[in-house]
């Protein structure tokens, strides 16, 4: 890979950095990806209260980049005026901030890089507001701003529409997803506010584009197969019995489509690369993001999942007794409280717990983009899950 240009004194901005995402994206600036010393300084944003005993992230140290963790950073209030004084009065040194990272997928409850709302149309527009206030207050108080990175995801391909848009495997110049579909994606909206408020700037952007994204949240998340998952299979084998076989939550075809585990690893890895790298990942261009380029089927993961947890995985199971996650944690909550753990507060259970039905196709992408760019980094998928699961066991959110 090109060597960074970046000077020694790049600080990040993380927005939504207790969420899915943006904790990965802190954790590996905090790691000092990709080198020590590239940064000097990370600001983490989060909207909930929210310690750095808490947060899980690398404890402080001279060798790695400075840690400000700013709470109460709701960026669904007030005008772009209003949050940029926010700003000006929460974050030291912001004047100069040289990257940003706007990341995140929270609960409606817990708002910060991102809300989730029920009404798709509702959603774009509270959305679109929240990033038109951190991308003006950017533009108003951060004049050695260099680029900054957001996530999007593959519902940009329709994969939630039935029948599928485009065939996988997934490629970035497949183009915009149809009206009225595509109306209901601010990823879109996204870039036209990246669109405008760049004319003129010094600075560039890019989308990020994984799947579902694998990784740890210390206090929750609302789209965490990860965490929902964790606290089924560890609930599974402490009421079954080691040993006890699992069948997938979803269809024969949902076991079988071919996907490509995205974990929050990787795609913070690549967001920094690219923020590192405007002259090749600028633009305004799009990346899509995995662990690796091979793709992967859940007959193949789900196996390997179930055996961390001393179970055996199984194929889909068809039936009215079979319970789906979600409602088997509730029938046995009690039993995961008993042992002392606390909830690993997934807000969207019920969603997740469609997950292996309604992804019933093929839904691969091509990493060509990111490799001929010059990214060619991959993390072996399953260790990626037993990190995250590692985590949630050290943060007493599931059974050690």
């Amino acid at each position: 890979m090109a060597q960074s240009k970046t000077p020694p004194a790049a600080h990040a901005i993380v927005f939504g950095a207790s969420g899915l995402a943006g904790w990965g994206v802190v954790d590996q600036l905090l790691e000092n990806y990709p080198a020590k010393g590239t940064f000097s300084k990370v600001t983490a944003l989060v909207n909930r209260p929210f310690s750095v005993a808490e947060s899980y992230w690398p404890g402080p140290s001279e060798l790695r980049p400075e840690l400000d963790l700013v709470s109460h950073v709701n960026l669904a209030e007030g005008t772009v005026e209003e949050f940029t004084a926010l700003l000006r009065e929460k974050v030291d040194d912001i004047a100069n901030v040289t990257h940003a990272f706007y990341f995140g997928m929270l609960d409606e409850r817990f708002t910060a890089a991102y809300k989730q709302d029920d009404d798709a149309d509702a959603e774009v527009k509270v959305n679109c507001e929240m990033f038109q206030r951190a991308i003006g207050a950017l533009n108003r108080l951060s004049p050695n701003l260099k680029f900054v990175a957001f996530p999007s995801g593959t519902k940009a391909y329709g994969i939630h529409i039935p029948g599928g848009v485009f065939t996988a495997p997934f490629q970035e110049s497949m183009g915009r997803l149809p009206g009225p579909a595509g109306d209901k994606l601010f990823y879109y909206a996204y870039r036209d506010i990246l669109d405008e408020q760049s004319k003129g700037r010094n600075w560039g952007w890019c989308e990020v584009r994984p799947d579902a994204v694998v990784g740890f949240a210390p206090n929750g998340s609302a789209f965490s197969l990860t965490a929902h998952w964790a606290s089924y299979l560890s609930l599974y084998a402490l009421v079954e019995g080691k040993g006890a076989k699992v069948p997938f939550p979803g269809t024969q075809s949902g076991y079988t489509s071919l996907f490509n585990d995205a974990s929050a690893d990787i795609m913070a890895r690549f967001s920094i690369w690219a923020a590192l790298h405007p002259e090749t990942a600028g633009g305004g261009q799009i990346f899509n993001v995995a662990d690796e380029a091979r793709p992967s089927r859940m007959s193949e993961r789900w196996p390997v999942l179930a055996e961390y947890f001393g179970l055996e995985g199984i194929g889909p199971t068809e039936g009215a007794n079979v319970l789906l996650p979600g409602e088997y944690i509730k029938k046995h909550q009690h039993i995961l409280e008993e042992h002392g753990n606390k909830s690993s507060k997934v807000f969207k259970a019920d969603f997740l717990d469609t997950y292996g039905y309604y992804l019933t196709s093929d839904r691969q992408l091509s990493l060509d983009k990111a490799r001929s760019a010059g990214f060619l980094e991959e993390i072996e998928p399953s260790s990626s899950w037993f990190k995250a699961f590692d985590r949630f066991k050290k943060a007493g959110m599931i059974p050690n």
